[in-house]
């Protein structure tokens, strides 16, 4: 509990923020890597050191780096919805979905969450904006916060290419084969490579967007000696998690069905259940709404959906309702569907019931 890191904050709205994973941010940002906390990628830790001696309060700094990182999402997430030239109205649906989901609590609290969203996010706009090198750069930043931002490297690459799409990119290579390979000009080859610089160098810049993740196995391999080491502790944490073998994700649905039927309703344990349950069904029905009912947002959905897909790899949708906040193409989709407005009532109150249970110490995602 954030009780027991002893922080000066005295008020359990304060430290109470820092509950479960937020005790083990806040070790490593004070005294570096205890056991088996080599599950949790360091940027964020980093960035709660880079200001406690603003605060002289590791909490209150962990508080504050995520509550300026979710202030810099939605700014962000506003100005790449209206370059994809949605609606005023569509644009402030989204960004109040994203405010008041029942797990957004947590871009509040000591947890990566809303670090890891304005990585996710600033990477997508600057590569709107044809900026690479810096998109790049960011993404490799979110591959050094969550495992799950490497994924930004194939949404990177297929948004390049769409970009490059629609200046012809196959009658461009359908040239080149016609006139280089028919007649193995030399002159033709030099002037193929010269005026092709700058694709390579952009792709190159995408290429190394893992760069955070490479960094942080390189550290693992220097102290423990596997460069894999933070998947192999993830099943200490006490989420049943196996990462021995593959689970397809049918089996966890068939697993969470016979808990529902075999936990006790009385216990706290059945309605975690539920939630995990219910809102990675609604998440996956949103993604696959956008893959077959959409023609857009390509890059966010590759990236959304195999941020969706590896947690539940392992064996267990815990931390789902957590996870799916990194997908906000499906907060988008949700402002755009007629949905009563019972249903941003029922949020908001999900919302404050879970940070609530949360505060007081239960877990929740």
């Amino acid at each position: 509990m954030g009780k027991n890191l002893r922080e000066s904050a005295g008020s359990s709205l304060i430290w109470s923020r820092a509950n479960f994973d937020g005790v083990h941010h806040v070790s490593i940002a004070r005294s570096g890597y205890g056991y088996l906390q080599q599950a949790f990628f360091p940027f964020y830790a980093k960035s709660i050191s880079f200001f406690q001696p603003l605060f002289k309060n590791f909490i209150l700094s962990g508080i504050f780096v995520s509550l300026i990182s979710f202030f810099l999402s939605l700014i962000i997430f506003a100005d790449l919805l209206k370059l994809e030239g949605e609606k005023e109205e569509t644009v402030k649906k989204s960004l109040l979905f994203l405010t008041f989901f029942p797990a957004s609590f947590y871009f509040s609290f000591v947890y990566a969450e809303s670090l890891f969203l304005f990585l996710v996010l600033l990477s997508f706009w600057l590569a709107k904006k044809q900026r690479w090198l810096l998109s790049g750069l960011v993404a490799g930043l979110a591959s050094y916060t969550r495992l799950t931002g490497i994924f930004l490297l194939p949404a990177l690459l297929y948004q390049y290419n769409q970009t490059q799409a629609a200046r012809g990119m196959k009658e461009r290579f359908a040239a080149v084969k016609k006139d280089f390979f028919s007649r193995l000009n030399f002159n033709y080859f030099s002037y193929f490579i010269r005026t092709r610089i700058g694709h390579f160098k952009n792709l190159l810049f995408i290429l190394s967007s893992s760069w955070g993740l490479l960094f942080y196995m390189r550290f693992l391999k220097n102290t423990t000696g596997d460069p894999f080491y933070f998947i192999k502790v993830q099943p200490d944490f006490g989420a049943q998690r196996s990462v021995g073998r593959v689970i397809m994700i049918y089996q966890v649905f068939w697993r969470y069905l016979k808990m529902i039927f075999t936990v006790s309703p009385r216990s706290f344990i059945y309605f975690d259940v539920w939630i995990e349950l219910v809102i990675t069904l609604i998440f996956l029905y949103l993604l696959l709404f956008l893959w077959f009912k959409t023609r857009g947002y390509r890059s966010w959905l590759i990236f959304s959906t195999l941020a969706y897909i590896l947690p539940s790899l392992t064996g267990t949708f815990s931390s789902m309702p957590r996870y799916v906040l990194a997908c906000f193409p499906c907060f988008l989709i949700l402002a755009k569907m007629k949905l009563p407005k019972a249903v941003y009532f029922i949020s908001a109150i999900g919302f404050l019931v879970f940070s609530g249970l949360f505060m007081r110490g239960y877990w929740i995602a």
